[in-house]
């Protein structure tokens, strides 16, 4: 069984921020794509990995490292709650069991800093843990 995965995936849309006051329907066409994104992603690294075995009925622990270029201040929580969508993304594709609490362990998420525009994105760590 697969140890630990590493994805990059983009950031989330700023339409998905808990702050942003959007029509519920264009709320819902950002979290669609996103979603989409994020599995593709995660279909492309599977595929990568030619993975024989999925993590089965393991506890895993997701931990997530925005990768943000500027000065700007984020609020990570807001990023976490935005990043939702690509979670369920990632259970479509298979990378994670489920998303609820009998499977599936948060780790701490963090903010970092990159250079430019084209380092940004949210690197995801999955591990599985006994």
């Amino acid at each position: 069984m697969l140890d630990k995965i590493t994805l990059i995936l983009p950031l989330p849309p700023s339409d998905l921020s808990p702050n942003v006051r959007l029509h519920h329907m264009q709320k819902a066409k950002a979290a669609r794509q996103y979603r989409q994104d994020c599995s593709w992603c995660g279909f492309a690294e599977i595929f990568a990995w030619k993975m024989d075995e999925d993590w089965g009925s393991a506890r895993v622990r997701m931990t997530e490292t925005y990768r943000i270029a500027g000065r700007r201040k984020r609020d990570v929580r807001n990023l976490f709650a935005a990043f939702k969508a690509g979670e369920d993304g990632l259970v479509d594709a298979g990378i994670l069991p489920g998303d609820d609490d009998s499977v599936l362990e948060h780790g701490s998420p963090r903010i970092v800093r990159v250079s430019g525009k084209k380092d940004e994105g949210v690197l995801v760590e999955i591990e599985a843990i006994a």
